[in-house]
Order: structure tokens, then sequence, then C-alpha cells
């Protein structure tokens, strides 16, 4: 049961993992951290497009992430500290398969 509760939080928990991947990849990569920075001479890795999208992408992490920390948390923490016959380690060793089904969409692709 505990697995296929965390597999099924893994399914709404692909937006904000796609989003912190896109943040770690794309954005933290680049030379440059604001649009003045793409006219400067000497940098190789400044690609505007990702400047103009990072602000709203950091934004939806915050606001798709907290949210879904905050399902993990209750289920995988409180509902098994409230319920007898729920072992809390077991729950929390099977929150490790939540990114399992964004890492099988990543691989596909």
């Amino acid at each position: 049961m505990p697995g296929l509760v965390n597999l099924a939080l893994g399914v709404p928990a692909m937006l904000p993992l796609y989003l912190a991947w896109w943040l770690w990849t794309e954005y933290l990569p680049m030379d440059c951290r604001s649009p003045a920075d793409v006219t400067k001479p000497g940098l190789t890795n400044c690609y505007y497009p990702t400047l103009d999208h990072a602000p709203v992408v950091m934004f939806l992490l915050v606001v798709t992430g907290v949210p879904l920390l905050a399902l993990v948390l209750v289920v995988d923490v409180l509902l098994p500290l409230r319920r007898e016959g729920r072992r809390l380690g077991t729950w929390l060793g099977m929150a490790t398969l939540i990114p399992v089904p964004f890492l099988i969409c990543l691989g596909l692709t």
C-alpha cells in the first residue's frame, strides 16, 4: 500500500520535479543572470529566452512544490503516526518512489 500511494503521489510531482530539473539543467549552467548580461562580451553561454522564463519557472516551482511537500508530509508522516498498524519507517522508505514516474518519463524523451 505505501508503495502504490507514493507512486500515485509521483504523478502530480512530475510538474515540480520537471521545473526543478529545468532550472538545474538550463538556468544554472548559464554565465549570465540578467538581461543586461546578454550584451557583455566574453559570455558564451547566455540565452535570453531562458533568462526570460526563469522567474516564471521559479514561481511555478514554489506554487506547485510547496503544496506537494505538504501532501507528502501528511501522507508519509502524519497519517502513519496517527493510525495504528502503519509503520512510519515503511512509509518514509517508500517516499523514495515519488520521483519514479518523472524519471521514467525523463528516460523516454
